[in-house]
Formats: C-alpha cells, sequence, structure tokens
C-alpha cells in the first residue's frame, strides 16, 4: 500500500493538520492501489471533510450465482434507529446508481451494433429479461438512461 493510501484520519486530526497539509498529498496512483476505486467511480460518499466512513462487516454477495445478502452486525443494529435509517438511505441511494449503471451496460449488451430496434422495443426487451430473471427495473429507467 503507498504511505498516502492508509486509511483516513478522524475529523478532528484533519482539523489540526489544516487544509494546506492535506493538499500537499500526491494523488492516488490507479485503482490497483485501491480497492474502494470502483465503487468511487459511481459517486459513493459525500464531498463532506468532517465524513468518516468506516466499512461495516455484513454485506455478502456470491458473484458465480449473482445472489447477495446483507447481515447488518450488532455495533449497526445497535445505533439509533435515526442513524440507521440515514445509513439505510445512502446505501440505497448507492445501490441504486450500482443498479442503474447495470442496467444501462446490460442494455447495451442486448443491444449490438447496428441493431434497428427502436428505443421502445430495447428498453421493453430489457424489461422481458429482467422480469423473467427476478430483476426490478425501476418505473422511471428510461428517462434516468437517457440522461446524460
Amino acid at each position: 500500500m503507498h504511505p498516502h493510501c492508509k486509511p483516513p484520519v478522524r475529523a478532528a486530526a484533519r482539523r489540526k493538520a489544516g487544509p494546506a497539509r492535506l493538499a500537499e498529498l500526491p494523488p492516488c496512483p490507479p485503482a490497483a492501489c485501491r480497492p474502494g476505486d470502483a465503487a468511487e467511480a459511481l459517486g459513493g460518499g459525500t464531498r463532506d471533510v468532517d465524513e468518516f466512513q468506516l466499512p461495516l462487516p455484513g454485506l455478502y454477495a456470491d458473484l458465480e450465482l449473482g445472489a447477495a445478502s446483507l447481515r447488518p452486525p450488532r455495533e449497526f443494529l445497535e445505533a439509533s434507529t435515526l442513524v440507521q435509517l440515514q445509513v439505510l438511505a445512502g446505501w440505497r441511494r448507492d445501490l441504486d446508481r450500482c443498479r442503474d449503471a447495470a442496467l444501462q451496460n446490460l442494455a447495451a449488451e442486448m443491444s449490438p451494433q447496428g441493431d434497428t430496434a427502436s428505443r421502445a422495443e430495447r428498453l421493453t426487451t430489457l424489461r422481458r429479461t429482467c422480469a423473467a430473471l427476478h430483476i426490478e427495473v425501476p418505473k422511471d429507467f428510461e428517462m434516468r438512461a437517457a440522461a446524460p
């Protein structure tokens, strides 16, 4: 691990370091250095300087079968209800972004170059395929997918 890729420091330590010292850190090298880069590319997290996110075990996935589950640890369950709801809202927002990106990729994979099907026909095919696989496609997906 590169020295500048160490886990983040608490907000209090950041305030002591001051913005000038933080700005002196060199930019992080490519994604191979930090496993979180793929998720960060999807827009996770916030720009809040006081944010201090820690890994929280409990997300499980079988990448061969496409199965997943969530088993929040006791630490999460013992947090206040408001904090639980705020964390769940953040996770849901980021999961929605991941889902939308995956749906857009699937739609592109299902539409080979030179496909003469209309946008509506491609969306219908995507919805039918996802329904057969029990994958939810949001009602407003077409509008989100069309956005730049």
